[in-house]
């Protein structure tokens, strides 16, 4: 999902991938794999919206 929001823009806010991720179940792993995917295709993760 976090890829399919950020590929059209090329980013994601951290907001947006906050409300992905459920803080509950989401351990530093899956962060981490998240953050890999990310950048692995070029999507940046940015504090807001720049546009």
């Amino acid at each position: 999902m976090a890829l399919e929001l950020g590929r059209p823009t090329g980013f994601i806010t951290f907001d947006q991938l906050n409300d992905l991720l459920p803080s509950n179940n989401v351990t530093p792993e899956d962060i981490e794999a998240v953050m890999r995917a990310l950048s692995d295709e070029g999507i940046n993760i940015v504090e807001s919206d720049p546009s």
